[in-house]
């Protein structure tokens, strides 16, 4: 994607200062929303009132995209796989490939997103509808049943990106690619282990639907394999450890910024993207501080909410960026170009307040910094603030 540098002001002083929000038209207010690739006619009015908020269709439309591409899908997968004579090896693998490439440009980020927002907010009045997406979609996508909603909610919510969250970002210098990929292996493979210890120590109860889900994940992808283990590998394996590797970039992107000396705000522990693209097919997902305070807000309000709360989002430090989304952000952090970054800064207040761009790009280094040393996860803040 290409990133075009946000215009900026120079001031009297001649030093080009951020843009500033009062000055910017925010198309996420009033932009048609492309979840959804199309309207499937009937079936869209007769399941609509089944929805909990019909505010919610077009999840439901791009429900019913997943079925009509990822069901031909999967069966032409297995039946090149499974077909007498063979098919030479390359054709299988090539079938795998363009299957998976297909799910995942049309559909990965929108699925999470909606997986992600259907996870705080039920979807569908009845209880077995609304375990499609966690139970039936969601292992499709790489994603273990039952799994998500057990870490995102009980997890990483309630922790708030602190020390027992085990996908928090905190401790690790966030523009520093070793310390990506010590992030990732975790990510990868410590993180389960951690969630069901977590929640069986903290809330059993929720412990259950994860447990569950791993009890069916790991024989049914034995099964599979048995049955093909090529077709397997590309439907659901292969899918496994790409899905891992973009939730992980995705929230360690979300949360790169983290202010040390207020890390327990909020508006301190990431930011939000605003006036982009990305917010039309991801649910406004952009708006990452507003879902840390209000992780219910149902996501055709949140522009709005911005908007009302911009106060306190100014009041707290907030950081926010146009015209970019979150893997945007995240690959100029990683390439370490702030300056860039900085240009796509907006600030809250008035105009004759806007910092310089040298002085968000110091704000957004110093954001970079491990928020919690080692040794300080089992520790009080006192502790940790000791070790710096």
């Amino acid at each position: 994607m290409t990133i075009s540098p946000a215009p900026h002001v120079t001031s009297s002083d001649d030093k080009p200062r951020v843009q500033v929000l009062d000055e910017i038209a925010n198309s996420d207010l009033t932009a048609t929303r492309k979840e959804f690739l199309f309207r499937t006619p009937f079936l869209v009015t007769m399941l609509t009132p089944l929805l909990n908020d019909e505010r919610d269709v077009p999840m439901l439309c791009l429900m019913l995209n997943i079925l009509q591409v990822m069901v031909p899908g999967v069966v032409a997968v297995f039946a090149v796989n499974m077909q007498y004579p063979q098919a030479p090896l390359w054709c299988r693998n090539l079938v795998g490939l363009g299957y998976m490439l297909t799910i995942v440009i049309l559909f990965q980020e929108r699925f999470t997103l909606m997986l992600h927002f259907a996870s705080h907010r039920r979807l569908f009045k009845n209880n077995l509808l609304d375990g499609l997406l966690s139970w039936v979609y969601a292992p499709f996508f790489g994603i273990p049943p039952g799994s998500y909603r057990v870490h995102h909610i009980h997890m990483h919510h309630m922790e708030n990106n602190h020390e027992w969250d085990a996908s928090s970002t905190e401790p690790f210098q966030r523009d520093s690619l070793i310390d990506f990929m010590r992030y990732w292996f975790r990510f990868a493979f410590v993180l389960g282990p951690d969630l069901l210890y977590y929640i069986y120590s903290k809330r059993p109860k929720g412990s259950l639907s994860s447990i569950h889900g791993l009890l069916l994940w790991y024989p049914t992808i034995a099964l599979l394999s048995n049955v093909n283990f090529l077709a397997t590998l590309w439907v659901l394996i292969v899918p496994h450890f790409f899905s891992l590797t973009a939730m992980a970039f995705g929230n360690w992107s979300q949360h790169c910024f983290v202010d040390p000396q207020n890390r327990h705000s909020n508006y301190a522990l990431t930011y939000n993207c605003i006036d982009t693209p990305g917010n039309q097919t991801t649910f406004n997902d952009g708006y990452h501080i507003v879902h840390h305070v209000n992780p219910r807000l149902h996501w055709s309000e949140i522009p709005e909410y911005f908007h009302k709360n911009k106060n306190k989002h100014l009041e707290g430090g907030a950081i926010v960026f146009r015209g970019l989304h979150f893997f945007d952000v995240g690959f100029l952090v990683m390439s370490k170009n702030l300056e860039k970054l900085a240009r796509h800064y907006v600030h809250l207040g008035p105009r004759e307040t806007a910092p310089t761009l040298k002085e968000v790009e110091h704000k957004l280094r110093a954001s970079l910094k491990p928020a919690l040393l080692k040794g300080a996860a089992a520790g009080t803040e006192t502790e940790a603030k000791k070790e710096k």
